[in-house]
């Protein structure tokens, strides 16, 4: 187990955790990061990670399908954006619908967090 010794005193252990926390991203359907992006009590560097896990996905399903051809960062541009605005509550049916496309989930699903916002919490990285 690696223990850092912070130079302010005592032990951190956040950066051991947020990692871990990352790599278990991986390992989740889009289902489940999307359901976590529904929970109120996760960070706002919890929401981050998963949302940076949903666009490294689109990102490696797009190379897969186009042979490695442009145009990934306007898509991860708008997976960014849609992102925002279902959780802010201002997404519109149709872009609802792109957005279940681009994940390859219901729109019932998303439907679930919708307008769950990005409040700032003093939540750990790891909670939820």
């Amino acid at each position: 187990m690696g223990i850092q010794f912070s130079p302010v005193g005592g032990f951190n252990f956040s950066s051991q955790a947020s990692d871990l926390f990352k790599d278990s991203l991986k390992f989740k359907s889009n289902e489940d990061l999307i359901n976590m992006l529904g929970k109120d009590n996760l960070s706002s560097a919890a929401r981050d990670a998963i949302s940076h896990e949903l666009e490294s996905r689109l990102k490696a399903n797009q190379a897969e399908k186009s042979g490695g051809g442009g145009g990934e960062d306007e898509d991860e541009d708008d997976l960014q954006k849609l992102l925002k605005k279902l959780q802010d509550g201002t997404i519109s049916a149709e872009e609802m619908k792109k957005l279940a496309g681009m994940l390859g989930v219901s729109v019932a699903t998303l439907e679930k967090i919708k307008d769950k916002g990005r409040e700032e919490s003093g939540a750990d990285i790891t909670s939820g």
